[in-house]
C-alpha cells in the first residue's frame, strides 16, 4: 500500500514538473498567453474564495432616506413636528435618530432616539422639542450595528425648521366684542350638575370674534357634542394651557399644531355642544391641560380683568 502512494506521489509531481517546464520553455506565444490567461484566473478564482470566506473587515452597507419629511416648516416654540421617514438599505434593521442643529452649527442641541426600525417601511413619530428661537436644520441619521457592537454605515438627510420669536404680552382679552361676565352663576366654581364649573362664561352675541390672549400654538382641536361643543385649547407662551369651549361651528380658524400670536382670532363665539345661549366658556390651567391627575384649573377673572384693562 505504502509502495502504492509513493509511485502516486512520484508521478503527481513528474506531472508537475512537466507542466512548469512546458509553460516556461514554450517558445509559442499563443501557448504563453494561454498559460497566463489560466495563472490569472487561478488567482482571481482564488481571490473570490478568500474574500466570500473571510469574517473580517468593514461590510459598510448603502443606506440612504427615501422618505424625509417634517411638518409644519415654521413652529412657535414647544409645538410639535410630526415626522415621516423611510430608509432603504439592504440589511433588515436599522437605529434611527433625530436631531436638531442650530443653524451653521455642527452639534445638535435636541435629540429623538427612534429606535430599531425595519428598512422599506415608512413610519410617522410626533416630537415636542424644546427650542429657542431660531432657525435649525433637522438631520436623520440611520444606522446598521454589527456584532462587535460598532455602528458603521449612515446616511443623513437635511431640512430646515424654523421656530418664530416670541413676543411677549401682558394678555388680550379673548373676546373682541361687547360682552358680559354675568352673575354668580358664570363663575369659576359655581355648581353644576354632577360638577363645578371650571371657567369662566364670556356672554356675546353669536360670531363674535374670539382671539388669543397670548403668543403660542394650538394644542387640541375637538368637537364634543354632550358638553364643550367645537373647542380649542392653547398653550401659551408662559406655558400655562387656555381653553375655549362652545365656539361656532364653521368658525374655527386654526388647527392642531399651528402657531398664533397674540390678538390673533382663532374662532367666534357660538352656542355648540350642552349650552344655553352664545358665550365663550374659558379656562386657564397653569399646569397643562389635564396634563397629568395633578392638573388642576384657576379661577380666570382675575387675568380677564386686567386683560380687560
Amino acid at each position: 500500500m505504502q509502495g502504492g502512494l509513493q509511485r502516486q506521489e512520484i508521478l503527481h509531481a513528474e506531472r508537475t514538473r512537466a507542466a512548469v517546464e512546458w509553460i516556461g520553455a514554450s517558445t509559442d506565444p499563443l501557448r504563453v498567453r494561454r498559460a497566463s490567461i489560466l495563472a490569472a484566473v487561478l488567482v482571481l478564482a482564488f481571490a473570490d474564495s478568500a474574500s466570500a470566506q473571510s469574517t473580517g473587515g468593514a461590510a459598510y452597507e448603502p443606506l440612504r432616506a427615501a422618505v424625509f419629511q417634517i411638518s409644519p416648516a415654521a413652529i412657535a416654540p414647544g409645538a410639535p413636528l410630526t415626522v415621516r421617514y423611510q430608509i432603504v438599505a439592504r440589511v433588515k434593521r436599522v437605529r434611527v435618530r433625530l436631531d436638531l442643529l442650530p443653524e451653521g452649527e455642527t452639534v445638535p442641541v435636541a435629540t429623538r432616539r427612534l429606535g430599531r426600525k425595519r428598512t422599506g417601511r415608512q413610519f410617522t413619530a410626533r416630537w415636542r422639542p424644546r427650542l429657542a428661537p431660531g432657525r435649525y436644520t433637522a438631520r436623520l441619521r440611520a444606522s446598521t450595528l454589527r456584532r462587535d457592537g460598532r455602528a458603521h454605515a449612515a446616511s443623513t438627510s437635511l431640512i430646515e425648521i424654523e421656530a418664530p420669536a416670541v413676543t411677549s404680552t401682558p394678555g388680550v382679552f379673548p373676546v373682541q366684542g361687547p360682552y358680559s361676565l354675568g352673575g354668580p352663576e358664570s363663575r369659576f366654581g359655581a355648581k353644576r350638575s354632577g360638577h363645578i364649573h371650571q371657567g369662566q362664561d364670556i356672554a356675546a352675541a353669536s360670531g363674535t370674534p374670539v382671539v388669543a390672549p397670548r403668543t403660542g400654538f394650538v394644542s387640541w382641536r375637538a368637537y364634543q357634542a354632550s358638553g364643550a361643543g367645537f373647542y380649542l385649547v392653547l398653550h401659551g407662551d408662559d406655558e400655562r394651557d387656555y381653553v375655549f369651549m362652545h365656539l361656532r361651528s364653521g368658525t374655527l380658524l386654526v388647527d392642531k399644531g399651528d402657531g398664533v400670536t397674540a390678538g390673533q382670532q382663532i374662532a367666534a363665539v357660538g352656542s355648540s355642544g350642552s349650552s344655553d345661549g352664545a358665550h365663550l366658556h374659558f379656562e386657564i390651567w397653569p399646569d397643562g391641560w389635564y396634563a397629568t391627575k395633578q392638573s388642576k384649573p384657576i379661577d380666570p377673572l382675575p387675568d380677564l380683568l386686567a386683560w380687560a384693562g
